[in-house]
This record gives C-alpha cells, sequence and structure tokens, in this order.
C-alpha cells in the first residue's frame, strides 16, 4: 500500500511539474519563450489603444523605417485601423527553435468593426529574431 500510495504522489507530483513548465508558471523560470509570449500580448495591447508609435518599437531598427503598422493592420483585417476595435487577443501557443534565435507566437485575435454588427476574427503567427540579446519581431513576415 506505501508503495502505491508513493507511486500515486510521484505520478501527481511530475504532472504537476509538467504542467507548470508547459505553462512558463515556475517561479524564476520563465526563458525566451515566456519572454516572446509577453512581449507579443505587450505588442497587440499598444495595437489594440492605437499606439502605433509603440509598437513599432518591437522591430529591429532597420524594419522600425518601414513599420507601417496602421497599413499592415490594414492588410491583415481588411477594415481601416481607426474602424477596428480589437476586443480579445488569445495567445495560442509560442515556441522556440533548437539555436535559441528564432521564434513564433501563434494568436487569435477578435475584432468588432465599428459602426457595424460585424466581427473578424484572425490568426495571426508572429516571428521573432534574437539580435543582441534582445527579441525582435521580424515585421515582414509577421504582418506582410
Amino acid at each position: 500500500m506505501k508503495k502505491l500510495a508513493f507511486i500515486f504522489i510521484f505520478l501527481l507530483i511530475f504532472s504537476l511539474g509538467g504542467f507548470f513548465y508547459m505553462t512558463d508558471s515556475i517561479p524564476g523560470y520563465g526563458g525566451d519563450r515566456a519572454i516572446i509570449i509577453e512581449k507579443s500580448k505587450r505588442f497587440f495591447e499598444c495595437i489594440q489603444f492605437k499606439e502605433f508609435g509603440e509598437a513599432a518599437q518591437f522591430h529591429s531598427e532597420e524594419d522600425q523605417k518601414d513599420a507601417d503598422i496602421p497599413d499592415m493592420i490594414e492588410r491583415l483585417f481588411f477594415v481601416k485601423p481607426e474602424n477596428l476595435d480589437i476586443q480579445n487577443v488569445d495567445i495560442l501557443f509560442g515556441e522556440i527553435d533548437s539555436s535559441d534565435v528564432l521564434g513564433r507566437v501563434k494568436t487569435k485575435c477578435l475584432a468588432h468593426v465599428l459602426n457595424t454588427q460585424e466581427e473578424k476574427q484572425i490568426d495571426v503567427m508572429l516571428y521573432w529574431k534574437k539580435e543582441n540579446g534582445n527579441w525582435y519581431l521580424k515585421l515582414k513576415s509577421s504582418l506582410q
């Protein structure tokens, strides 16, 4: 009976550890995967609150020159940004490649088109690249 109880407790602890690891909930442990997920959330918050200048800061300096965020949003949603109310952004997953230099985060965006009854739901994959220790959103891959 003691062996059965020990095995049950071991499996419970192992399962909880796996859950916390997969959700990046272990205090002091998050790594690059947690970083790009948080940056993706903040990027969409900037877009949601029409802070396009701050949203452009997630791109490398080279990409910032070409960062016309409102135009890119219009191409994604087929709606002018001023008529778009992003209501919810869900992070579906985030992953880092084996080189720890490239990452991607898949999101699902729900938006309401103002002055209409229309709602749009799109999936967006954000691609990230680590340069000089910082993660930058790859503008052309993600939003164009």
